[in-house]
């Protein structure tokens, strides 16, 4: 069923308009009587039907029960910004294996570091990003995309950390730890239900921040031999949570 996120789900008679419209009608070639799945910026989630057809709106009422979408675990990536715009496929990538919060994020060895009208205009598109590719997967959510912020500024916004959470980070002097092994261990133990991944910038952490993410309760793992680049080390490891929990 073609899903679709709006605003508010409240009213029984509802309106779909710019380009959510525009989407829904061409892209997806949407006709009166079709039923979809639409969900609200709050979490909820019913079944709507297409009214009226007209220019950039689309009329719609809700035809099923309202419910709420429960998640019971949440993955957050938080990732230092990497060079051009590898970025937006990060956000692409991860929105279809998941993440429910993404960080991006400036750390030493950050090249990336975008500001003012720049970062106003990169925050939209990446929103926008996300929200396109949360519908065409049909999730029932869009990933929140919090502000960047300095790496150091996150660890202590993060600290102490939950006790109920995992909390990864990739780190190519790791020798002997993999994710593997640190996703089944916490997967087989009670208690920790929410996995933050975190990942470096082209450059890699600097051995001051190293020690401060291990005092935040970060656990260093590898992701083998190879060197990855930090678009593949993303996704590398969102791939195996998504085998281990999904």
């Amino acid at each position: 069923m073609k899903r679709i996120f709006l605003e508010d789900l409240n009213a029984d008679e509802l309106k779909i308009i710019g380009q959510d419209a525009r989407h829904l009608a061409y892209a997806l070639r949407a006709q009166r009587g079709d039923r979809i799945t639409a969900v609200d910026r709050i979490g909820n989630c019913a079944v709507i039907e297409l009214t009226d057809f007209n220019n950039d709106t689309i009329k719609a009422r809700r035809v099923g029960e309202l419910m709420k979408i429960v998640v019971d675990r949440k993955i957050i990536l938080a990732d230092c910004l990497p060079k051009q715009n590898r970025f937006e496929t990060i956000i692409e990538k991860a929105t279809e294996l998941g993440v429910d919060k993404i960080i991006p994020l400036i750390s030493d060895r950050t090249i990336a570091r975008p500001g003012g009208a720049k970062e106003k205009n990169k925050m939209e598109r990446w929103k926008k990003i996300a929200k396109e590719a949360a519908e065409q997967c049909a999730r029932d959510t869009i990933p929140e995309i919090e502000n960047i912020r300095k790496l150091d500024d996150w660890i202590r916004e993060i600290f102490p950390l939950d006790k109920n959470t995992l909390f990864l980070f990739c780190w190519e002097n790791e020798q002997t730890m993999t994710v593997r092994e640190v996703l089944r261990t916490y997967k087989n133990s009670s208690g920790k239900r929410n996995i933050i991944v975190l990942i470096g910038p082209e450059g890699g952490f600097s051995d001051v921040e190293v020690m401060t993410i291990k005092i935040a309760g970060g656990v260093s793992v590898s992701l083998g031999k190879r060197i990855l680049k930090t678009d593949t080390a993303a996704i590398s490891v969102l791939a195996m949570v998504n085998y281990e929990f999904m």
